[in-house]
């Protein structure tokens, strides 16, 4: 019996590795049990055990086999180490800290035991240990790949992405195979705007592990950010079917999908990613966006409803339900949701731009007047808000500070069709005759017919005024006809009123306003 002992033992002890190495847990740690039973003091069998444990996801029970090992030889470096490393997995740190040292001590030439205790640093936040013990490692083992990824990992979270990229380098020159690795470098890329080297990362990723879900994630991220949104779509779509209940993947693609203007696929998206997770406010909001690009006006308003009383201190939806509300020309609701977004940021210039359309519905056009000008104070490039400013003092016939401020808008973004056809508009048909310039009014009505192909009807009849303007009446009524064929049958009668005016051979004059208001 006595010399049947040490063989029967050996034998369960191979027969558990083969069957970890198989992943066939249960019965690994069955053979380490049967093995320990007949040496219940080999400190190696429970090290043998505890590894089983770890391998099985058991860290509780690793760490009791891995303490009967070092109590049965306090010198055992190795079994400090796995210790170590469970109590990790136990979540630990501060019992892994102590045994990773222990490790350390034991067999100072190790780098594992010095690079686990640097990752531990790493996630205490405990970056200048951190460093230091990576250091070391580095120095033990140069030619170690942990050491290098792990050390990138600790840049990237402090936002060091140029040394995260340098050590991921450093890692994949040892292990070019390691999916992991690219994938990460891939992020830090991104953080430094080398997209393209990003994804040439992510698909090298996907390529030695085309199961990764979290690869296809981050490329279909990247492809989003870049406007590749049919590739983006391509990703989260591989994605879902690896993870079918990934709401951010599907709320990622109905964006996507909006981008391309494929709405009805987006609202499913967003529906599906609300069914998952009713309390994520992002779906709902842009399911909203959604439903007003198509014209849903009130599925809209319920669905920034929704998102107000999910995030109440976000301006946003109460942006879009202010819009949604005056496209429904319930101008004083929307007031009131342009003001509680002003209430809560009252630096952005959108609710205030919002407001001014509305308040212009109601008739408040002094009201109007004063948030184009608090636009304009908190963004004096805003062209669209000068614009506005302009229409409104030229309806409280303010004539010259309404040139002022198209002018102005002009000088911003000198190629904006929309500003060259008012400035154009004004100095053709003006009732005021300093105000008029029929020159510049050609020169800026040209450009805007040049910059929509001669497309647009009101751009076309503001060219046929400036002609007139100059007493061209055959040009302007050729160009005035043109403009009757591209007019909308509501528009045609004013259309040809003023085409009857240029073949008598007489220009446009916009009827006189009332004096500017106070």
């Amino acid at each position: 019996m006595g010399t049947d002992q040490p063989s029967e033992v050996s034998n369960l002890v191979r027969r558990g590795h083969a069957y970890a190495r198989r992943a066939e847990y249960p019965k690994a740690l069955e053979a380490f049990s049967a093995a320990i039973d007949l040496e219940p003091v080999d400190a190696e069998l429970y090290f043998h055990r505890g590894n089983a444990y770890a391998a099985a996801g058991r860290p509780g029970e690793a760490v009791a086999d891995f303490t009967r090992a070092v109590e049965l030889r306090p010198d055992y470096a190795e079994a400090y180490h796995n210790r170590a490393t469970a109590h990790v997995d136990a979540g630990d740190l501060d019992a892994a800290l102590a045994d990773y040292t222990r490790a350390a001590e034991l067999d100072p030439e190790d780098p594992d035991a010095i690079n686990g205790r640097a990752a531990v640093y790493s996630r205490q936040k405990n970056f200048d240990a951190a460093f230091a013990d990576y250091e070391t490692a580095a120095k033990l083992a140069p030619d170690t790949f942990r050491v290098f990824f792990n050390r990138a990992n600790a840049h990237s979270a402090l936002n060091n992405h140029e040394d995260a990229v340098t050590d991921y380098t450093a890692a994949l020159r040892i292990s070019p195979r390691n999916a992991r690795a690219y994938l990460y470098r891939a992020m830090s890329l991104e953080a430094l705007d080398r997209t393209a080297e990003a994804l040439t990362d992510l698909s090298t990723a996907l390529r030695l592990q085309p199961t990764s879900a979290e690869a296809f994630w981050q490329r279909a991220r990247v492809y989003a950010a870049c406007d590749e949104h049919a590739k983006a779509v391509s990703d989260f779509t591989w994605l879902l079917k690896l993870d079918p209940k990934h709401g951010d993947a599907l709320n990622l693609r109905g964006v996507s999908y909006a981008e391309l203007g494929e709405h009805a696929k987006a609202v499913a998206d967003f529906t599906r990613a609300i069914a998952i997770d009713p309390n994520d406010v992002a779906p709902w909001f842009n399911r909203g966006l959604s439903h007003t690009r198509t014209r849903n006006t009130q599925a809209a308003i319920d669905d920034f409803t929704k998102s107000i009383e999910l995030a109440p201190d976000d301006p946003a939806a109460y942006v879009q339900r202010g819009y949604a509300f005056h496209e429904l020309r319930e101008a004083d609701r929307a007031v009131a949701d342009f003001t509680r977004a002003i209430d809560l940021r009252p630096d952005s210039g959108r609710p205030y731009f919002g407001r001014a359309l509305a308040n212009r519905r109601k008739g408040d056009l002094h009201a109007a007047v004063a948030d184009a000008s608090a636009v304009i104070e908190r963004n004096p490039q805003s062209d669209s808000a000068y614009n506005l400013r302009a229409s409104l003092r030229h309806q409280l016939g303010d004539l010259v500070g309404a040139l002022e401020d198209h002018q102005k808008a002009f000088e911003i973004d000198p190629d904006d069709a929309a500003t060259l056809n008012h400035l154009a508009w004004i100095r053709a048909t003006c009732p005021r005759d300093e105000l008029r310039d029929g020159a510049a009014a050609l020169r800026d009505a040209l450009r805007a017919c040049e910059l929509t192909n001669h497309e647009a009807p009101g751009y076309v009849d503001t060219l046929a005024a400036a002609y007139a303007e100059l007493g061209r009446f055959e040009e302007a009524a050729t160009w005035q006809e043109k403009a009757v064929e591209l007019a909308p049958e509501a528009s045609k009668a004013d259309y040809e009123s003023r085409l009857t005016l240029y073949r008598a051979g007489q220009p446009f004059r916009d009827p006189p306003p009332e004096e500017p208001q106070v």
